[in-house]
């Protein structure tokens, strides 16, 4: 590492010091992006279909017969095809006949009471008639939970919300209730919809923050597996026992792969903590905070880094692909692993639980816009 002058600890890139980094530290340090993404030849969504255009109506992900339909009921709703794609795909699988526990029936389980009012006096286990319900329902939900949302995203995921929970539900807590299974309905939807029925990659209401900054990103953690997807899961640990936050998960975890995980863009390490003498030792481990150096400035955390492994100080500048440290167990873990998470730009980005709660964003459509894959 090489310090500044005025003792910040920030690393100075380019000029002649660039030489003499590369002289004194390993040649590792400087892996460049793309040479550490991961392989997709498909790419992280669908191909374009046969007319060079993305959504539903052109990929074979949408059985062929309810494709016209599918999209007049986006048209109805306002909102994207691949969206009530996905839904249809987490409601009943494509599957007409589908009946769930509670009575929900038909392609797009609508309850007997709710299909009494937007069916038509259909019969619900019609593919058609449901579609076209679905459309209207949505956009029913869509107008309800507007003026709680303060952007798109948030107004398709509170009408989700609503779909699964109910309207009242969603005006009662201001937004997604904190129930386990609507806000695991949200999140799948909402990725389902980018990753499987969009060739362009583009999330459900438009990437929030545009641009997510220039050139490549590198994977944090090449060669690595997901393990712990983003959202709700069960208790990580033999007792979750007054640790409620372990169910609902603010990040990924990957393990397994590179010795080694990176920066995965230009940030400015804002934070560094290491060792038992830490008092979030215990529930982070090591960690460290960043933030991306460029628009649009999102707040990066990696956890669980083993003991001694760090190799970055608060205040460094680091390029994409600078070593950041190894993966371990430290922390809430159950074993060695990378804890990886992105948070909105106005997170704070020191830890700070009553800012920063429930500001994280799920990485995978982020780090899949930038072509990363995991296996």
């Amino acid at each position: 590492m090489v310090e500044n002058p005025g003792g910040t600890g920030k690393i100075l890139l380019g000029t002649g010091m660039v030489l003499l980094l590369v002289l004194m530290t390993p040649v590792l340090l400087f892996m460049g992006g793309s040479e550490r993404q991961a392989a997709d030849p498909l790419g992280p969504c669908l191909p374009p279909g046969e007319n060079g255009t993305h959504g539903t109506d052109t990929t074979s992900s949408v059985p062929e017969q309810y494709r016209e339909a599918l999209d007049k009921a986006a048209r109805t709703a306002g909102l994207p095809a691949s969206l009530l794609a996905a839904q249809i795909k987490q409601e009943s699988g494509w599957n007409p006949r589908a009946v769930s526990p509670v009575g929900a029936k038909g392609l797009a389980q609508f309850m007997p009471q709710t299909w009494a009012e937007y069916g038509n006096g259909k019969d619900p286990f019609d593919p058609f008639a449901a579609l076209d319900a679905q459309g209207r329902y949505m956009k029913y939900l869509v107008d309800v939970v507007s003026a709680l949302a303060t952007s798109e995203t948030q107004k398709i995921e509170f009408a989700l919300a609503a779909y699964n929970a109910g309207p009242g539900n969603v005006q009662t807590y201001g937004g997604i209730p904190p129930f386990s299974e609507t806000r695991d309905y949200v999140t799948k939807i909402m990725e389902s919809s980018q990753v499987d029925y969009s060739s362009s990659c583009e999330p459900p209401g438009g990437f929030e923050f545009g641009d997510l900054g220039p050139g490549d990103w590198v994977n944090p953690l090449p060669g690595s597996r997901l393990t712990s997807p983003f959202g709700t899961r069960p208790c990580p640990l033999s007792s979750c026992a007054g640790r409620p936050f372990l169910l609902y998960h603010e990040g990924i975890d990957l393990a397994g792969g590179d010795e080694m995980f990176y920066a995965p863009t230009d940030m400015e390490i804002t934070y560094v903590s290491a060792g038992a003498s830490d008092r979030l030792y215990g529930v982070y481990g090591n960690y460290i905070f960043a933030k991306q150096t460029q628009a649009p400035y999102l707040v990066f955390e990696f956890h669980e880094a083993r003991d001694n492994s760090l190799l970055v100080e608060t205040g460094d500048i680091v390029r994409a692909g600078t070593p950041l440290g190894a993966p371990g167990a430290t922390g809430n873990s159950s074993g060695v692993h990378l804890h990886f998470q992105i948070n909105r730009p106005d997170t704070t980005s020191i830890y700070a639980p009553a800012v920063n709660n429930g500001k994280s964003l799920d990485p995978m459509p982020y780090l899949r816009e930038k072509g990363i894959s995991f296996q």
